[in-house]
């Protein structure tokens, strides 16, 4: 099961893919938002490993949460896949504990309002209480354990305005593809809904192949 240890591995291998490919958006190799239409079609039929219709997860579950006067919360931004899409709010805090993506994030996003938190764990300590309007996170929950996500989800809880959204997409090990994912660790939808600590207003456990979407509303 992943640990904190090895997820500080990212750095390493985010350098490694800036030597190999100047200019590519990391990422980018766990499949492309922006791929939509006959490309998505395409894509699908020639990579059958594809996770599913990620473009769906910016309409669905970024756009209607990013407003003009949101501060936004990313958890484990990387190489800015999905950050590109919340830069368009007031503030995006970018949460990770590899620090190293902090500087290429801030010179991708040259106007955008970035702020950024390196946790010690799996916590949100430098984040005030009740100050986020919409928390998301893709990529990054899916190798973190399950006590680590109990953790985060009751940082998120407190971090979050009243009223306030998350958006947590993590492993479902219940599906064949999640199972063969050696790299995710042992969630379930059943394990996710056991540890809410909000209400789960939308539980998307259907749109992506190895992973589930869990939408919280505090």
């Amino acid at each position: 099961m992943p640990s904190l240890e090895w997820n500080r591995r990212w750095a390493l291998k985010f350098e490694e893919f800036r030597k190999k490919n100047p200019g590519g958006l990391y990422g980018s190799q766990w499949g492309d938002p922006e791929v939509r239409g006959i490309r998505y079609f395409f894509r699908r039929v020639f990579f059958r490993r594809a996770a599913g219709p990620l473009y769906r997860v910016v309409d669905d579950y970024i756009r209607p949460y990013v407003k003009p006067d949101a501060t936004v919360l990313e958890i484990g931004p990387g190489g800015g896949r999905w950050t590109r899409y919340l830069v368009s709010a007031k503030k995006v805090v970018a949460v990770d504990i590899n620090a190293e993506f902090f500087a290429p994030l801030r010179a991708m996003f040259p106007d955008a309002n970035l702020g950024f938190y390196q946790p010690e764990g799996f916590d949100l300590r430098g984040v005030a209480a009740d100050s986020i309007d919409f928390v998301f996170t893709f990529g990054t929950f899916v190798h973190i354990d399950p006590d680590g996500i109990r953790e985060y989800l009751g940082e998120i809880r407190r971090v979050l305005k009243r009223g306030g959204t998350a958006v947590v997409q993590y492993a479902a090990k219940e599906k064949p593809a999640g199972r063969k994912e050696l790299s995710f660790s042992e969630m379930t939808a059943e394990k996710m809904a056991a540890m809410a600590p909000m209400e789960i207003v939308e539980h998307n456990t259907r749109l992506l192949s190895h992973s589930n979407i869990a939408v919280f509303r505090k």
